[in-house]
């Protein structure tokens, strides 16, 4: 039966999951009414008992469809066109919702503190370790121009030590351009990393975890 209750439940649950399109949000609103009457959940307290407050269980719902979007990588955006920065964004936006949805199970609120430390270690790490490299790069960028010209200077004196030099100036900026994208690549990794851990955080302590799913009514 629709109560006061349920309407009002469902009302703030749907202004909570404005980020997905407007035809999975109503298959997720319609689900979850569906879920509420035919559970009896006619109260707030009953309603609230089961799934928590509407924001709660909206947090979940918009973490376990970004992890799933995410491990398709986004091919349902624009037919799979979207740009590796949008989708490192998106990843971004997902661990985030992942935190916020574990911040509204009291009992998972130590793990999400724990989760927030090891996206902050990672973050000053990373920071770190790119501002060591551009800086070592920068440096070696320096020191090979460096002898590159000096090695041009000599040019008249020593023919030879021009060689040298210029030689060693020119495989030391041959081994940055190697490195960079090498580099790059690393950093992207360990990136890539980060994301399938919190997935599989996600996906172990969000997923159905007292809230019932779409997939489970359709699998019964």
């Amino acid at each position: 039966m629709e109560t006061k209750a349920v309407d009002s439940y469902i009302e703030e649950f749907t202004t909570n999951l404005q980020q997905l399109d407007q035809a999975e949000r109503d298959d997720v609103v319609e689900f979850y009414r569906e879920y509420i009457i035919d559970a009896g959940l006619d109260t707030d307290q009953a309603i609230h008992a089961k799934l928590g407050t509407p924001k709660h269980l909206a947090r979940k719902i918009l973490a376990d469809y970004s992890i799933k979007m995410s491990e398709n990588n986004y091919q349902q955006i624009d037919n799979g066109s979207i740009t590796t920065n949008e989708k490192m964004k998106k990843n971004i936006g997902m661990i985030v919702l992942i935190i916020l949805a574990l911040f509204a199970s009291p009992i998972l609120v130590p793990v999400a503190i724990v989760l927030i430390g090891v996206a902050a270690i990672f973050v000053i790490s990373a920071v770190a370790f790119t501002l060591f490299v551009v800086f070592m790069l920068a440096l070696s960028v320096v020191i090979g121009i460096g002898m590159i010209v000096g090695g041009i200077a000599v040019i008249f004196q020593s023919f030879t030590t021009t060689i040298f030099y210029v030689g060693v100036g020119l495989a030391i900026l041959g081994l940055d351009c190697l490195l960079i994208p090498l580099i790059i690549a690393f950093c992207k990794w360990i990136f890539d990393v980060m994301v399938m851990f919190f997935r599989w955080v996600g996906k172990k302590l969000l997923h159905g975890r007292n809230t019932p799913q779409k997939e489970d009514k359709s699998n019964a």
